[in-house]
């Protein structure tokens, strides 16, 4: 339980009539000069054009008379006036012993500010400070040079960097400079509320008008509309632009861009001109495969973008054959390879045409036609006439032709050849069959052929045939087989093993198997968290060889689940792009060792790569529980950590600052590192509404966060206007959020005269009232009563009670009351009058620690347990319960 105690330590009831002593003691007063009691203004300062009202009393006056003024206000209690300047006022109480008089003094101040004018100086660029000049005015517009209110910014940029709430002095002269950084580009306007000032109360606010904010200084070059492939010798064109650091399209940049290819074979792109925060860049490139295209600004090396570009041959649009050797024995198998170019010289892997085959020796052997497969057309061929010989190649349909190199045809009829045939197109691991032909000078098998052969292959993994030794069986001619595992062009040299120079080899076209592996590469060790990593997954079959032909679908997962994790989604492989291998941009966030994994759809098999995410630049985040209650301390939780929320050790000192003026704010924090990047500080709230606390880095004003909570504290609304002989309403010099001073204030007069029209018989001696209340949210205050003026409760011990039970049958009630003394030091010595403004008494609550909000008591709507009083000498009753006007405090 909480109370205020008097001596005698008695709780006073003011409701229950016996425990009330009251007397009454007259004084005579024949022959006596007047007194006056009462006089007062309120309010004592005014504002130039505004009113006072006067209050005055006199006891024993036949006569009252008010300087300057109205002169004769005999039978009035108060007068309005309205002063131009200071003036002082004299009232005189005059009777047939005398003349006395009081002065009271009414301050007129100047005339009060209505708004601002907003200004800056010259052009605001986005993260530069500009100077703001705040101008303080009146209704009329005009400067106010006496303004000393204080001035609260904010601004519909969300990111500003805005000055701290500023008051002017009488230096300034109506006139202040502060800096204000905006961030975001556009229209931004800034809102400054301010106090009156100059002893008076009371706010206003003014909204300039727009700022335009232009972009900062390109930070962050952007490439868009490059395709992913293209067509080799096509022109490309995509676009360029700029942003700042805040994220602001750079409309207004202009630069030279120097723009860098991977291609060697195609020509250098030249230099772009960037106007308006934008360019167009068109180059073509001519190499199959997949080149990188870098954009650089010349005067920002900082500034550049790289895309990967794939460039696809484009249709064939000639042959190419390859050498024959300068000279060959009549009927010498000879192998001639055809290969499709496009206009670069790339090979035409999607051409699959057909071409007549004809050389210059009517006799030779070689095939009508030839079909191409991936752009490429091998060719068996021997010549039987002696002397200077080509070979034709003509597209069958169309216009495609070419004709080797000459080639020299002798004739060598003792010697004999080993000839190596069958080869062809095979798929890697399979047993791919050929033969070895031992022949004379005209191609005639050597049936009686018995020497010993031996292998090799430019695969140097290949399973080939042992040294074998023909038999009369085989007749000069013999079937093998071997197995090759590496893809591409290889060769199966035969030797006859005692006659070097008896020889041959053959070509095998090796596709790679079926897809059984994969393999994740352009993965870096480390990597910046939110950085996009190239990761490359390659198809192999068994051998280790990349699968071209491969038709799978990839899907790509991580270990990092954190929501920003950007993974392409699953992709088929297109064997005419990708040639068994492709990119996936990824982007892992979550800081420490993380996994990416390839996984075929189908096949079951899968491959990894390992990645260390280190965390991004820090952030300052601040942590406030949702809700506070004023002058409570709440804890806050400062962690350093990066845009995702990856915690950070960092070592550095911060700074804290609020959007409560009033608040009590924690020293600043020194982190060392060893806090694993979080720490907890403590701060109080005073201010009601939603209140931030903002941690700053020391030395870099960049760096900094903010937390929001909602600070609820006590609101107490007046009893309406002119309502109840007695009131009670918020003193609000003497409140705040957290404690609240209700005044028992006399809206009538009461006068202890039997002539008057209010006279009250006895006068009144004592008022009282029981207060039902909510004890969750309220408790009292240190001081739960405060004397007021309308009452004379002479010297200790005193007539003085007030107590607010939080337990037993009567917890929930305010009890509180106050009376004139019957007798002892300053008794009361007559009839007391009352008069409108004067004070009962007031009372102090203060707000609990655990309140919620919602209503503390309600005067609408009080249960039975409320009672109120005042009462005269004799205990009757002046007023009553529907003569009080309470208003409602609640909880917000």
């Amino acid at each position: 339980m909480n109370s205020v105690h008097t001596q005698p330590p008695t709780v006073f009831r003011p409701m229950t009539r016996n425990l009330l002593l009251l007397c009454t003691v007259l004084l005579a007063a024949c022959g006596e000069a007047p007194t006056v009691s009462v006089f007062t203004a309120a309010p004592g300062t005014i504002a130039k054009g505004s009113s006072a009202t006067l209050v005055f009393a006199a006891e024993g006056a036949d006569k009252l008379t008010l300087q300057p003024g109205p002169g004769d206000v005999t039978g009035q209690a108060q007068v309005e006036v309205t002063p131009a300047e200071t003036t002082t006022y004299t009232l005189s109480a005059s009777n047939g012993s005398g003349v006395t008089a009081k002065t009271v003094t009414v301050t007129v101040g100047p005339t009060p500010a209505a708004g601002f004018k907003l200004a800056a100086a010259g052009a605001i660029t986005a993260g530069t400070p500009a100077d703001i000049t705040v101008t303080a005015v009146d209704a009329a517009g005009a400067t106010v040079p006496s303004y000393t209110g204080t001035v609260h910014l904010v601004s519909n940029d969300g990111t500003a960097e805005l000055p701290a709430d500023f008051t002017f002095t009488a230096a300034d002269n109506g006139v202040k400079t502060v800096p204000v950084t905006f961030h975001t580009a556009g229209a931004r306007v800034l809102v400054a509320s301010g106090t009156v000032g100059g002893g008076m109360h009371g706010s206003f606010s003014t909204t300039s008008e727009p700022f335009t904010v232009k972009a900062g200084a390109a930070h962050v070059m952007h490439l868009t509309g490059l395709p992913s492939e293209v067509e080799s010798g096509a022109e490309v064109s995509f676009q360029v632009s700029f942003q700042d650091a805040f994220g602001n399209v750079t409309t207004d940049y202009a630069t030279q861009l120097a723009i860098q290819h991977s291609d060697t074979s195609a020509p250098a792109a030249p230099a772009v001109e960037a106007s308006n925060g934008a360019a167009t860049v068109r180059l073509s490139l001519f190499k199959a495969g997949v080149h990188t295209v870098t954009v650089q600004d010349t005067h920002n090396d900082n500034v550049k973008a790289t895309a990967e570009l794939r460039v696809r041959p484009s249709q064939a649009v000639s042959y190419a054959p390859s050498a024959l050797p300068a000279t060959a024995l009549v009927r010498e198998p000879l192998s001639l390879t055809i290969t499709a170019l496009d206009a670069k010289g790339n090979r035409a892997h999607a051409y699959s045409g057909k071409a007549s085959i004809s050389t210059s020796d009517a006799a030779s052997e070689q095939p009508a036609e030839v079909t191409f497969s991936q752009g490429v057309a091998v060719v068996s061929l021997a010549f039987r006439t002696q002397g200077d010989q080509t070979v034709t190649v003509k597209e069958v349909g169309g216009a495609l032709t070419a004709t080797t190199n000459s080639v020299k045809v002798k004739s060598n009829e003792l010697a004999a050849r080993i000839t190596l045939s069958g080869t062809g197109p095979t798929t890697a691991g399979a047993a791919a069959s050929f033969t070895v032909t031992v022949t004379d000078v005209f191609g005639n098998a050597l049936t009686g052929y018995q020497g010993t052969v031996h292998f090799s292959s430019t695969d140097s993994r290949a399973a080939l045939p042992s040294t074998y030794t023909f038999t009369e069986a085989d007749a000069g001619t013999r079937t093998f087989f071997a197995s090759l595992q590496t893809s591409g062009m290889q060769t199966i040299t035969v030797v006859d093993a005692a006659r070097a120079e008896l020889k041959d080899s053959g070509s095998f076209a090796v596709s790679a198997a079926a897809a059984t592996a994969c393999e994740i590469s352009g993965v870096p060790t480390t990597a910046t968290a939110g950085t996009t990593l190239p990761v490359r997954v390659t198809a192999r079959d068994t051998f280790g060889n990349i699968s071209a032909p491969y038709t799978g679908t990839m899907t790509v997962t991580a270990t990092d689940a954190h929501p920003q994790v950007s993974i392409p989604a699953a992709a088929a492989y297109v064997p005419a792009s990708d040639q068994g291998s492709r990119i996936f941009g990824t982007r892992l966030v979550s800081a420490g060792g993380q996994t990416i994994t390839a996984t075929d759809s189908t096949g079951g098999w899968s491959c990894t790569a390992s990645v260390t995410i280190n965390p991004a630049a820090p952030r300052i985040a601040v942590t406030l529980p949702p809700d506070a209650n004023s002058s409570y301390p709440v804890d806050a939780q400062v962690s350093v950590k990066d845009a995702y929320n990856n915690p950070i050790s960092y070592a550095g000192s911060l700074t804290f600052s609020s959007t409560d003026a009033a608040a009590t704010l924690p020293a600043n924090l020194t982190l060392t590192g060893s806090e694993s990047g979080t720490s907890t500080v403590t701060t109080t709230f005073k201010t009601l509404g939603a209140q931030q606390l903002t941690a700053t880095l020391v030395g870099d004003a960049s760096v900094s966060g903010s937390g929001t909570t909602a600070v609820h504290g006590f609101v107490y609304t007046d009893p309406t206007p002119g309502m109840g002989k007695v009131r009670v309403v918020l003193n609000t010099a003497a409140s705040s959020a957290s404690v609240v001073q209700l005044d028992l204030v006399s809206n009538t007069s009461v006068i202890a005269t039997a002539s008057s029209a209010t006279f009250a018989r006895g006068g009144i001696y004592s008022a009282g009232m029981n207060l039902p209340l909510d004890t969750t949210r309220a408790m009292a205050d240190s001081t739960l009563l405060v004397e007021g003026n309308a009452l004379t409760l002479g010297a200790a011990p005193k007539a003085v009670a007030a107590t607010l039970p939080d337990t037993g049958p009567t917890s929930g009630v305010l009890y509180t009351g106050v009376s004139q003394k019957f007798d002892g030091a300053g008794k009361a010595q007559g009839d007391v009058s009352l008069l409108p403004g004067r004070i009962f008494y007031s009372v102090r609550l203060k707000l609990s620690g655990s309140a919620t909000v919602g209503t503390v008591f309600n005067g609408t709507s009080l249960d039975q347990r409320f009672r109120a009083a005042v009462r005269n000498r004799a205990g009757d009753e002046v007023f009553s319960n529907p003569d009080f006007a309470l208003g409602k405090l609640e909880v917000r």
